[in-house]
């Protein structure tokens, strides 16, 4: 399918200013305008009182320096740099002023490409235009050789920018802002295309599609909304080409949408998409956890969006002390501040390992009709300072954006140490607690696995202190091996016995304190009882 090329606002040089010294934001491939009037309206706040340094992070600085041209009309002359191009002047008479500056004889991308000398040069920029200085991000991280240069030569400007009206625009990703420039530096945030934006992106497709196809219907109301569903979280130009990739002679592809939007969620360090296709029904007992989730489901704002945090005791080892570099901490206090901030909510599975924590959150993924993500924030450390935070907000800001704010966390513990009171209390839909399968869980677990692997029915082994994962394990073995289930037995030690101790430690820590994942109410230990085999076992009961 043909897509229509985007509008731009390139106006042809003039005679005294040459294409090598003039730059138009368009003449790079960028989408139509999509940024949020919220920025914009930042933006021209900032600059009514001669704001002089904004940073504006962006998903999309090409559509942001295009949006922005077009606010500004022309009024003042504006530029933009970047390290490929160095100074260009985004209209004919920028251009000329780049000339006057440096030179008619001097090559302006060579004398430009620097940043220090560039942000040096640009003290002497006409009053009250405006810079755009792409990927910031690369050039103020103190770990990075020159990069004490750019945060010095931007401090430089406050006061020499501010005095003329000019404007400084760092655009990035994502932007930490070194200690040096906190307070000087107005950070605004471009969110991503909303709702209604990502609307339109899809209707302006299928018109262009249109032009070369007729017979294309045009999106109904039904469509419109999967497709947006299917695009929350990306960006307008990803979006844009995207939809225009799916679009064919029968209609959209919806399928493709999601693939693609997968992928992209899955170049963020640390994310994952699991693309399992279990329900609730495909998972035996538990039952007190599968109905709360469905009522959670069937409730006002249902998620859109799981995040599986499994193993989140390892994640958060360090956090509580005990790491010197302090990554954990501040790592930590990321995730605490996103959930305080965007409202978000979970719960906190614990109990027995192979008691199906797992399972039951990549079911509920499913269930809710939506992505179910898997987040690793060991995953995102990297080895430089600031790395694994900027990499974690960055994700958390993938799962805000994909969510449209309603995402679910879901963590997976066999252990409860690692994790803060201020963390438990963020996941405000309870602590359950896992124990061991009753016997008439692991009735109904052992008839779901000889079936899945077409074993005939067969004498079962003495199964006291078995998990799912046992049984599962099992039933796979008799199929491989070509025996009977008794046999593959033999080749299973049972998670009750593997760690009685712990498990008993677990019990005692959840009697009367959590919610039971398989009983209504909270996890009680009415007695315990000593089978012939010797193994403890406990049944509860409210």
């Amino acid at each position: 399918m043909s897509k229509r090329r985007s509008r731009s606002p390139h106006t042809t040089p003039e005679p005294e200013a040459t294409q090598e010294d003039t730059q138009s934001p368009g003449d790079t491939p960028q989408p139509a305008p999509r940024v949020s009037s919220s920025m914009l309206e930042e933006f021209r706040a900032a600059r009514r009182v001669s704001t002089p340094l904004i940073a504006i992070r962006t998903p999309d600085p090409a559509a942001t320096i295009h949006t922005i041209c077009e606010a500004l009309n022309g009024s003042v002359l504006t530029f933009c740099w970047d390290v490929s191009r160095g100074l260009l002047g985004l209209s004919p008479e920028a251009g000329a002023a780049i000339t006057d500056l440096i030179g008619p004889d001097v090559d302006r991308q060579g004398a430009t490409q620097d940043p220090h000398d560039t942000l040096a040069l640009a003290r002497r920029l006409p009053s009250k235009s405006v810079l755009f200085f792409c990927n910031a991000h690369r050039f103020l991280d103190g770990t990075r050789t020159g990069s004490e240069l750019s945060i010095q030569a931007i401090w430089n400007l406050r006061d020499i920018f501010k005095a003329d009206q000019q404007t400084l625009v760092l655009l990035a990703p994502d932007l930490e802002l070194p200690i040096e420039l906190r307070q000087d530096v107005r950070l605004i945030d471009e969110p991503l295309p909303s709702d209604a934006q990502l609307g339109a992106i899809v209707r302006e497709q299928f018109t262009a599609a249109q032009e070369s196809a007729p017979d294309l219907p045009t999106p109904d109301a039904a469509t419109l909304h999967t497709a947006v569903d299917a695009l929350r979280g990306l960006a307008a130009f990803p979006a844009e080409q995207i939809t225009a990739e799916n679009l064919t002679p029968r209609g959209l592809h919806i399928n493709g949408l999601w693939d693609a939007k997968r992928a992209i969620i899955e170049q963020s360090p640390g994310l994952s998409i699991w693309r399992g296709t279990e329900r609730f029904e495909d998972l035996k007992g538990l039952e007190n956890i599968k109905g709360f989730l469905a009522r959670v489901l069937a409730g006002e704002a249902p998620p859109r969006v799981v995040v599986i945090l499994d193993e989140f005791e390892k994640m958060m080892a360090g956090s509580r002390g005990g790491d010197l570099s302090g990554v954990s901490q501040k790592m930590h206090g990321t995730l605490l501040s996103f959930m305080e901030d965007t409202g978000s909510t979970g719960l906190i599975a614990f109990g027995v390992s192979g008691a199906g924590k797992t399972a039951i959150a990549k079911a509920l993924g499913t269930e809710a009709n939506g992505i179910t993500i898997l987040c690793n924030i060991a995953a995102m450390e990297g080895s430089l300072v600031g790395e694994s935070v900027k990499n974690l907000r960055h994700a958390l800001k993938v799962v805000r954006a994909v969510s449209g704010g309603r995402a679910l966390f879901y963590a997976a513990c066999n252990g409860l140490a690692a994790l803060s009171p201020e963390l438990l209390q963020r996941f405000c839909f309870g602590t359950f607690f896992f124990d061991l399968p009753t016997p008439d869980e692991r009735a109904s677990i052992w008839d779901l696995y000889a079936q899945t692997n077409h074993l005939l029915a067969q004498d079962r082994p003495r199964d006291d202190g078995w998990v799912g994962r046992n049984i599962k394990q099992c039933c796979d073995l008799a199929a491989r091996l070509h025996c009977s289930i008794l046999e593959a037995s033999r080749y299973v030690v049972p998670a009750g016995r593997a760690a009685a101790a712990e498990i008993q430690k677990m019990r005692e820590q959840a009697n009367g304190n959590f919610i039971s994942a398989s009983r209504p109410g909270v996890y009680l230990i009415e007695h315990a009882t000593l089978p012939a085999s010797g193994q403890r076992t406990i049944e509860m009961s409210n």
